[in-house]
């Protein structure tokens, strides 16, 4: 009996340690973040056909923030 109790206690202390709760967590944030990422896709296919001037020059701006940001922090 005291085999078993042990087994339990020990049981019970690896699934307080362990990362479940943080795998839940992240799982969600992941699928929220998939649904932000294909809801501003939609938003800039539409914007893409509504005013394709402004979402190229939107577009080359973006670019060059991220080519500047990414120049900025390149390992030299």
């Amino acid at each position: 009996m005291a085999i078993d109790e042990q087994i339990d206690r020990l049981q019970a202390q690896l699934k307080r340690q362990s990362l479940e709760p943080i795998d839940n967590v992240l799982n969600e944030a992941i699928v929220q973040l998939s649904a932000a990422v294909r809801s501003l896709a939609a938003w800039l296919r539409q914007t893409a056909d509504e005013q394709p001037l402004t979402t190229l020059l939107l577009s080359l701006e973006a670019g060059y923030a991220v080519a500047r940001l990414g120049r900025r922090h390149a390992r030299r």
